[in-house]
């Protein structure tokens, strides 16, 4: 037979150094400069055990965050598929230096550092922003809903009264027998004292045990029913009491709104959070004032999904931060309505296109967070076109608002050309990092509980996409010398 003969296992060959069994250029020299560079220059962050003199001696944290890049890179997150590579991976073994960390210590880091992740993160960051990758000219926000940590069995307050109501029946079986057992404690004693038999230990303490887990139960429960309650929630995790129902393409699931803002220059993501949020209405303004916080940046424009839109915090965006924003409406039960409404400054009232007239009823009604005034028909009876404009039976309402001027100027703003180009570059820029890092993590997308420990795996998460996105881009000789160049220690 004509085939390639393996060599023998047991031939011997010459040694070779831990080094040369990675290429020169490999990605992994990369992450353990990155590493190495941004700790070396802000050791006061990244403080984590081995202080002592005594004692078995800790791992150093560059340890762990290299673990973790090139884990998270490779979609290997769990802590014990992350100790056998340590084990078996010629790439990890080499990052580490033939450390082994057992599952818990890495488990445990990543647990216990959600800061030395995010210094990681943002220092990252600044680098790429440094070096001309993050321009903030342009900046893409979307959100999507990362199933949590937990199945969707949710806690209502009435399934919650329903197990109290369960426990109490328990506890109260458990009491009663209590006090029988007491009762043949006492005549066992008695018996005792004139007998020579020995009777059985006392059941009690089993009993005792039984009771003191039931209470807890109904601590557990109480504590949520009053969480509950004080929030205005309907549901509530028993395993992630911060996830939240929110919809999905997979129906209604425990989830955490992940935001990315992604820069339009090399689509590196500039910015990320963590919010329980059911949706992203309200998000715009937060996400574009961390922005500046944590990164510096006020973009010349920001661009969104229909989801973000809210005009009161577009406007004060606007205002405030001269950022120019593209927000698109959505549909509204008005529109394809053929009748269009003119206001009338002069006699302060609106008329219809059939020249039907629309008066004042209210003044400053609060109307999604702005203040309008509410205009309405009185001439509505008897128009032919009534069925088309509107069914209440006292006739069309139309809302001017405080500011319509503005309001109708961002409409025509939208309806032109150059907002047309940049709800196409939002998917473009935007959709992209979202589908790769779910597709990293997988169909268990989390494995932490609580927002800010959720929000410690995005910040890696984004960290390894940001990373992915470079070495697309640049050289491994480039990417070396701007890390070896880079100045790493934190304003």
């Amino acid at each position: 037979m004509h085939y390639i003969i393996p060599k023998s296992r047991h031939q011997i060959t010459f040694m070779q150094s831990l080094d040369d069994l990675v290429p020169v250029e490999h990605y992994v020299r990369l992450i353990d400069a990155l590493v190495d560079s941004i700790v070396s220059a802000n050791t006061e962050q990244f403080v984590y055990k081995g202080q002592k003199k005594s004692g078995r001696r800790a791992f150093n944290p560059t340890t762990m965050l290299k673990l973790y890049l090139y884990g998270y890179l490779n979609s290997i997150k769990t802590s014990r598929k992350l100790e056998r590579e340590c084990h078996r991976n010629i790439e990890v073994i080499w990052l580490l230096g033939n450390l082994k960390p057992d599952h818990k210590s890495i488990a445990d880091y990543r647990r216990d550092n959600a800061k030395a992740i995010k210094h990681i993160t943002k220092q990252f960051r600044h680098f790429l922003k440094d070096n001309g990758f993050i321009q903030g000219k342009l900046i893409a926000i979307d959100g999507t809903k990362v199933k949590a940590n937990t199945n969707k069995d949710m806690l209502t307050i009435k399934k919650i009264d329903y197990r109290l109501k369960r426990l109490d029946k328990q506890l109260d079986q458990y009491l009663e027998q209590l006090m029988i057992n007491d009762r043949q404690e006492d005549l066992f004693e008695e018996i005792e004292e004139s007998s020579f038999y020995d009777y059985p230990d006392s059941p009690n303490q089993v009993l005792l045990d039984k009771i003191t887990k039931l209470q807890e139960q109904v601590d557990n429960l109480q504590k949520q029913k009053e969480q509950l309650q004080s929030q205005s929630r309907s549901s509530i995790s028993p395993t992630d009491s911060e996830a939240k129902l929110m919809r999905s393409r997979d129906g209604m699931i425990p989830a955490y709104n992940t935001q990315i803002a992604v820069d339009g220059a090399y689509d590196m993501i500039a910015h990320s959070n963590v919010f329980d949020n059911t949706s992203d209405v309200e998000l715009l303004e937060p996400m574009l004032n961390e922005l500046e916080q944590e990164a510096d940046i006020v973009p010349d424009a920001a661009v969104t999904d229909k989801g973000y839109y809210n005009l009161k915090q577009v406007e004060d965006i606007e205002k405030n931060k001269k950022t120019t924003c593209y927000v698109p409406r959505p549909k509204h039960k008005t529109d394809g309505c053929p009748i269009t409404f003119t206001y009338d400054k002069q006699h302060d009232e609106y008329c219809c296109s059939q020249g039907k007239r629309l008066i004042k009823k209210q003044k400053n009604k609060i109307k999604n967070g702005q203040q309008s005034d509410v205009y309405q028909g009185i001439e509505c009876n008897g128009c032919q076109m009534r069925s088309k404009c509107t069914t209440s039976k006292d006739g069309r309402i139309v809302n001017h608002y405080h500011n319509q001027i503005w309001r109708e100027q961002y409409r025509r703003r939208m309806a032109g050309v150059t907002a047309k180009k940049m709800m196409h570059l939002r998917k473009q820029i935007v959709e992209h990092p979202f589908g790769t890092i779910k597709y990293w993590m997988g169909k268990i997308p989390l494995l932490l509980r609580g927002k800010k420990k959720v929000a410690t795996e995005i910040n890696i998460y984004t960290t390894v996409y940001n990373f992915r996105r470079l070495l697309s881009i640049e050289s491994f000789q480039e990417i070396m010398d701007m890390i070896w160049k880079y100045d790493w220690k934190m304003a």
